[in-house]
């Protein structure tokens, strides 16, 4: 066979790979191989084929074959890199990327690739960089411009995010991942009518894509336009059964504006449409945990484990029902069941020790958490259980992790620039945040009772006065950081920095009789309630101490004897109390007819 004969056939093979013709593929494939045993681009095209076809090994077999006659090929050593990729080996693909980069100079893909592996690692600065040189190379490919965005947006730097996108979209107006992708940026932003406008724009092209109709009824949501929000998340949920951010959105919106009828119906549906999904089972048994419907819930999931067989998720549920309903023994037995099946489940960890603390089962307790750390080290739940087994153990090294006297601290911001007082600037940031509370009860999973919560991130929204009050908060939480000692082993004082960013914020208005059960938070760093509007009692000096925060006492109700307040500190207008994410804290009940407002928020260093 020919030169030219060669170069046919694996023309045509290359042909039918780009029309999914994969057996023709193979075909021309083998027949080249049978000419040439070691042909490098026969042995390409196949490892091409045992990537679609799912067969990893087989074709990095192929592929490294390939490269072992031509080293410095810049389309294997990135098609390599994507495999590897495949294959979550992220630092191996990184290599073989920046080998194609380097052996192929003005080829962008590599560092297209390359920022894609930064950004499944969260290393969003790297990724960035790599991105903006394939964007260097062809400005004129969309895709660059698109992935900087998320990059940017990943990291809440959602004007340049929006930048971003609104370059690829310049670039190719009808492109529509910058559009659905500009839609959440804008919507981060409370720009809600512009995000509405891009994912119209998006839908016109892409109709059936169930994220797409999620997003949009988010925004609808927020423009409180309910009705059209209710009917966009069912149809996010026709096109995907199982979608579970759809289906608990959804609920939660009936949930907080009083359709108690339809709550938790969604899942039923999609059940029908997806009955081999345990997370779906799962998240509905959830729903009824959380709504107190524990009757139901233990029936869904006795239904499901018969149905469906031994899943972890679903045996953590049993078990949470069973310490419920106080039958401690057997739920122990589920939770064994569930880290058997696996052991990988941090929830399931965590959940599982906070039974054993309850149960008094110190050491065995922690090492669940041991085996939690290593699958998320900065786990605040995780710490603040450690914290409750070494109290309870005497083990000193408690008393170095919550160092309430140095990690809890009251501050109080500065009067802005252009008001009179504090007293004034409260006056209209009050005035303006109760108007953002648009739901008649609590969210579900939120630890306050008695009032309501914004939805969002309040920091993040566009009003003058909001951006005003995140300023002085930074000023405060950059004062508690320099205040912090250097320790390389310590869960908060490890992460140190100087530079952080918010990543959560949000309003609460508790009434009369309101408080927050005792709770931390888990995704956070550094944690702190604003106090923007307090009532009366809490004034008062009194031994009741109405509304204020507490320091220490669990949520587990431990009892008389292992439950203890370690700090208590009086709000007052204008006062923040910052403190470590796993400490743990809650508010008293408060009697008379006021408001207490908060902005609560989180922290997280950069």
């Amino acid at each position: 066979m020919s030169n030219a004969q060669l170069q046919q056939i694996l023309q045509q093979g290359g042909q039918a790979f780009g029309q999914g013709n994969l057996a023709k593929a193979e075909q021309c494939c083998r027949a080249i191989l049978a000419q040439v045993v070691a042909e490098p681009n026969a042995l390409h095209l196949l490892a091409l084929i045992r990537r679609r076809q799912g067969r990893f090994a087989e074709a990095e077999k192929s592929l490294r074959q390939a490269l072992s006659g031509q080293p410095d090929n810049a389309q294997m050593l990135n098609n390599l890199g994507n495999l590897l990729r495949d294959m979550k080996r992220q630092q191996e693909a990184i290599g073989a990327y920046e080998k194609a980069a380097a052996a192929q100079q003005g080829f962008a893909e590599p560092f297209f690739n390359l920022g894609l592996v930064y950004q499944s690692l969260d290393q969003h600065d790297e990724a960035i960089q790599a991105l903006e040189k394939a964007q260097a190379i062809n400005p004129n490919d969309p895709r660059f411009a698109n992935a900087i965005g998320i990059s940017f947006k990943e990291t809440d730097q959602l004007d340049k995010a929006v930048e971003a996108y609104g370059h690829a979209l310049k670039v190719k107006p009808d492109y529509y991942r910058a559009l659905h992708n500009m839609g959440v940026a804008l919507r981060m932003q409370d720009r809600q009518a512009e995000a509405l406008d891009y994912y119209m724009r998006a839908m016109a092209i892409e109709p059936r894509v169930a994220e797409l109709r999620y997003n949009l009824a988010n925004a609808l949501y927020e423009l409180g336009r309910y009705d059209e929000a209710d009917e966009q998340y069912r149809t996010a949920i026709a096109l995907k059964p199982d979608f579970l951010d759809a289906h608990e959105t959804l609920n939660q919106m009936y949930w907080e504006h009083g359709k108690r009828d339809l709550f938790a119906k969604s899942y039923q549906v999609g059940i029908k449409s997806a009955p081999d999904s345990a997370e779906l089972r799962e998240a509905y048994v959830k729903s009824l945990e959380l709504a107190g419907n524990q009757e139901a819930a233990e029936a869904i999931v006795d239904e499901a484990l018969s149905e469906l067989g031994g899943d972890a998720g679903l045996f953590r549920r049993k078990a949470r029902i069973l310490a419920a309903k106080g039958d401690v023994d057997a739920s122990v037995d589920y939770f064994d069941k569930a880290v058997n099946a696996n052991p990988d489940h941090q929830p399931i960890r965590m959940d599982f020790s906070r039974l054993l603390i309850q149960k008094g089962e110190y050491e065995r307790a922690l090492g669940h958490l041991e085996a939690a750390e290593k699958l998320n080290l900065f786990d605040q739940e995780m710490w603040c259980y450690r914290g409750l087994c070494w109290r309870f153990l005497g083990d000193k090294r408690e008393a170095w992790l919550n160092d309430y006297d140095r990690f809890v601290q009251p501050q109080r911001i500065e009067t802005p620039e252009g008001y009179g007082s504090l007293e004034e600037f409260l006056e209209e940031l009050e005035k303006t945040v109760t108007d953002m509370h648009v739901t008649q009860v609590r969210p579900l999973e939120q630890t306050l009772r008695g009032g309501t919560q914004t939805h969002g991130r309040l920091f993040f929204r566009p009003v003058p006065i909001v951006q005003t009050l995140r300023q002085q908060l930074e000023k405060c939480v950059s004062r508690y950081i320099s205040s912090l000692p250097d320790d390389a082993e310590h869960p908060l004082l490890s992460r140190k920095s100087q530079t952080f960013r918010f990543a959560g914020s949000w309003s609460v208005r508790l009434t009369k009789d309101g408080f927050h059960v005792n709770h931390v938070h888990p995704a956070g760093w550094i944690s702190s309630a604003f106090y923007v509007q307090v009532p009366e009692s809490v004034c008062d000096t009194d031994q009741a101490h109405e509304g204020w925060i507490k320091f220490g006492e669990s949520g587990l109700a431990l009892g008389e004897g292992r439950e203890e307040i370690r700090k208590i500190i009086k709000p007052e207008p204008g006062l923040l109390a910052l403190f470590p994410s796993y400490v743990w804290h809650g508010t008293v009940p408060f009697t008379d007819d006021s408001v207490r407002m908060t902005t609560p928020f989180d922290v997280v260093p950069t």
